[in-house]
């Protein structure tokens, strides 16, 4: 798709993880970028181009179905032709699992089970500087929400509800009741006061990194004040210097069962860099205590430098977001911090990792066979 194609040109690297049908997924999901309308100075194109958009979304799930029917029935010939050119005495077998919609579905469930992340609802309307309502920005209000969350700045937990919800429902069944099958949570005035802001911010940062690339998108109406942000939009701030590139966030599509995994430039490091300080050794020169190319010795003996040092599992967690994707919207993944805090006290515990890292979620997602890409703003 126009994301993730023009992003890997630009500092993301595209890591398969499980087969060449992952990538073909990912552009399903984001295919509104292919075909932008040429004409679009007309208020009336700009409208048509956006329900086009939503449009597309709404289909998403018939077009994951069918993605996987196709992969599915080309791996099926595939194994007849090679079982067809095996020799009756022939030790090799043809047979193994193929990849299902349903099994993808499941085995994404499972995962986020053992991460103990649960969908919370961050709403999809913000108010921008001139204070007017702008829509479709729920991509950055989960972005921000999954942020806050993990630096600790919400007071209350937006997943208490799930844990006494759990409780009463169970109680009153005689057995236990899973998150997923309780109404969707949302969060609390306070704190959805500081997603809004965030959120707020983070969309004008990112915007601004994707028409550095592509300025013709903001006439063509791809970025907007209320446009649909896409996921991709994030493979433009990877190599950034700025808190966006010390971030990974991770994107599960609900659909799929497929996950989009973003790894910025600076994951892993300390933000802000610190200065450094260093002496160099000074040869002896001539013409009066300069060096060869003409500075002074003292100035020329100290140097600033800044470096990023490597932070803390505690940070590492903080900087990985989680988002949901359902067709059409986007939702912060959060831990339920309540839940797990009761979960200690009864089995007595002082200290559990509550929020998953990046490498505690790749390698949850490698043992539960999920599909996955993981885009490196490193390359």
């Amino acid at each position: 798709n126009g994301g993730s194609g023009s992003g890997s040109g630009s500092g993301g690297g595209k890591k398969k993880k499980r087969g060449g049908t992952n990538n073909n997924k990912q552009r399903g999901r984001s295919s509104s970028f292919s075909s932008p309308h040429s004409d679009s100075s007309e208020e009336s194109d700009a409208k048509s181009r956006r329900e086009n958009i939503d449009a597309r979304l709404k289909d998403h799930s018939d077009l994951v179905r069918g993605l996987f029917a196709k992969d599915n029935q080309m791996e099926k010939d595939n194994r007849k032709r090679r079982t067809n050119n095996l020799s009756s005495s022939s030790s090799v077998s043809s047979k193994g699992q193929v990849t299902t919609l349903q099994n993808s579905v499941q085995s994404q469930s499972q995962a986020l089970s053992e991460l103990n992340i649960v969908p919370v609802e961050a709403g999809a309307n913000n108010i921008n500087e001139q204070n007017q309502t702008i829509c479709n920005s729920c991509f950055y209000l989960s972005l921000a929400a999954s942020y806050l969350s993990g630096v600790g700045a919400f007071a209350e937990d937006p997943t208490k509800s799930y844990y006494l919800n759990t409780l009463n429902t169970g109680a009153s069944s005689g057995g236990s009741v899973a998150t997923v099958e309780l109404e969707i949570a949302t969060l609390p005035h306070k704190e959805k006061q500081l997603t809004m802001n965030l959120a707020l911010q983070l969309k004008r940062a990112i915007e601004a990194a994707v028409l550095l690339v592509h300025p013709d998108w903001a006439e063509s109406g791809m970025v907007g004040e209320s446009v649909q942000a896409f996921s991709d939009f994030l493979v433009y701030a990877l190599d950034s210097d700025s808190v966006l590139g010390h971030w990974a966030i991770a994107v599960f599509d609900e659909a799929s069962g497929f996950v989009d995994v973003y790894r910025g430039r600076h994951y892993g490091k300390v933000y802000p860099p610190t200065k450094v300080k260093s002496r160099r050794s000074m040869s002896k020169t001539r013409g009066g205590g300069r060096d060869s190319k003409g500075r002074r010795e003292s100035d020329a003996a100290t140097r600033v430098k800044w470096k990023y040092k490597v932070c803390d599992e505690e940070t590492r967690r903080a900087n990985t977001l989680t988002l949901r994707y359902i067709p059409g919207h986007y939702q912060p993944l959060l831990p339920e911090l309540t839940k797990m805090k009761h979960s200690m006290r009864s089995r007595r515990e002082d200290n559990v990792n509550p929020r998953p890292s990046l490498e505690h979620t790749l390698a949850t997602l490698e043992k539960w066979n999920v599909l996955h890409v993981v885009t490196d703003g490193r390359a």
